[in-house]
């Protein structure tokens, strides 16, 4: 017997579900690693990018990059501060603006939250052949131009490995 044939909005029924289900994998996998208080990991991989070649963004630079309003990335650094993962410098360009940085405990919790995020999806992808997998990006990549296209944007506006050069 063969299934009949999914209908779009079951298919992206399905992503969601899939989408949820790896958010929640990656939360309790934080929480078992201890790391459930850093909230924000994304942050501290940005800022682990950022620091590398010796320039530190600003919290309106980061707000940016995440594409979140500054009044969020606000509330993330203010908590990532608190628990002393960030830290807040002067430019020294421009003494109105502060730049953030990592701290110790940043770094060593940002290459802690990459161990999580690399578990986590080496789970989601067992069993998975490279050709599987590679089928499914190129699946992903055409949706991705899809939404593009409809917001006006460059439906091109990706690499080829899948990652997405708008951010």
């Amino acid at each position: 017997m063969t299934l009949p044939e999914p209908r779009p909005r079951q298919v992206l029924s399905l992503f969601y579900r899939l989408h949820r289900a790896k958010h929640n994998a990656t939360l309790a996998a934080l929480a078992q690693a201890g790391l459930q208080d850093v909230g924000q990991p994304r942050i501290l991989f940005l800022l682990g990018e950022e620091g590398a070649d010796g320039t530190l963004p600003s919290q309106q630079e980061l707000a940016e990059k995440l594409h979140v309003s500054p009044a969020t990335i606000a509330n993330s650094l203010a908590s990532l501060e608190r628990m002393g993962y960030v830290a807040r410098r002067e430019d020294e360009q421009d003494r109105r603006k502060k730049r953030i940085v990592l701290t110790d405990k940043g770094r060593t919790a940002r290459r802690a939250c990459l161990e999580v995020f690399e578990q986590v999806d080496e789970q989601l992808c067992q069993g998975f052949s490279q050709q599987e997998l590679d089928a499914l990006s190129a699946q992903f990549l055409r949706m991705l131009d899809n939404l593009r296209e409809l917001a006006g944007e460059d439906p091109c506006a990706h690499t080829t490995t899948g990652k997405d050069d708008s951010k």
